[in-house]
């Protein structure tokens, strides 16, 4: 027993040197790089070097898609980022099924993967093989939900009135937009030529962009899905672009804006977004095929777990 701890004391002691030699790096750079892409694998590899559980997460999930799907479902998981004023990570539901237990700070340059009460960001997994793709759902539980849109949250605190009718109609003042227990998903799809498409849950439905010509669309995926304040419904992230005319062909003086589509630049955090995220390197991924469903109760009758769901048995759906 000695000898292997001394052998782990000597791993950890190495892998410090290396973070203390990437941070040195990052440094040298004089904040060139964001240091995102970095930051979910050495969270993952210094939980691994002091809890020793990443092993046995690991192969979990070549138990349950052997070695090479499993490869992918790692490889694949998303990229989270998350609107300001969104504290929730998106936890293990049979360890941590209270708000207290799933927050973290509000930070815009922080890699979170880990809750102030030290619950690990974990995704809830389930591969499909259809008609020659390949479908990845990363389902994500948060302990409540509390739709944000437009503000509607403040709004109601504020409007005693809308309490008041609320009480007579349905008996209660609590606000509609609430609910305990939250599942939300990421979804990839991989072509037979490999090409990698995306999209996320959204208050019943499923989007790509934000935009409403993304709602029940895949896009491709850039890796990344931003979670939303309140609700935790995504989409990937872009900012729109006018594509332009060229002057020396049409005569014009100066350049217009096509008729059609805007282009689509992804938004990339510590680029085009200054918002907190968990890269997916860092996530913990329990399949759900064989670990994840075991032993749930809902606390709420209407809130469905992701496998009483259609898209759990039909990756295609537009129902979320």
């Amino acid at each position: 027993m000695r000898g292997e701890g001394g052998q782990a004391a000597a791993e950890f002691v190495a892998l410090l040197l290396v973070c203390c030699l990437t941070l040195g790096a990052l440094l040298a750079l004089g904040g060139r790089f964001d240091g995102r892409a970095s930051g979910g694998f050495l969270a993952r590899q210094i939980v691994c070097a002091v809890g020793g559980r990443c092993e046995r997460d690991e192969r979990q999930l070549v138990d349950a898609y052997g070695e090479r799907d499993a490869a992918t479902v790692r490889a694949l998981a998303p990229n989270l980022v998350y609107e300001p004023g969104e504290r929730e990570l998106p936890v293990d539901w049979r360890r941590c099924r209270r708000v207290s237990c799933a927050t973290a700070p509000d930070d815009s340059g922080l890699d979170a993967h880990v809750t102030d009460r030290r619950a690990r960001a974990t995704a809830f997994t389930r591969l499909i093989r259809r008609r020659g793709r390949l479908y990845v759902q990363y389902w994500l539980y948060y302990p409540d939900s509390n739709t944000a849109l437009a503000g509607s949250d403040r709004l109601w605190e504020r409007l005693t009135l809308l309490k008041r009718i609320r009480r007579l109609l349905d008996g209660t003042a609590d606000y509609p937009g609430f609910h305990r227990d939250d599942w939300e998903g990421v979804f990839l799809r991989v072509d037979p030529d490999g090409a990698v498409w995306a999209r996320a849950t959204s208050h019943g439905h499923v989007q790509g962009c934000k935009w409403r010509a993304c709602r029940n669309r895949w896009v491709r995926s850039t890796g990344w899905v931003r979670v939303s304040r309140g609700s935790h419904s995504g989409h990937v992230p872009y900012r729109s672009e006018p594509v332009w005319q060229d002057p020396e062909r049409t005569g014009q003086r100066r350049y217009v804006p096509l008729a059609g589509p805007p282009r689509r630049i992804p938004l990339i955090p510590g680029r085009g977004l200054e918002e907190r995220s968990s890269t997916g390197e860092g996530l913990r991924l329990v399949p759900l095929e064989t670990r994840g469903r075991r032993g749930y109760a809902p606390i709420e009758p209407d809130v469905k777990p992701p496998w009483r769901k259609r898209a759990y048995a039909d990756p295609e759906t537009d129902e979320s």
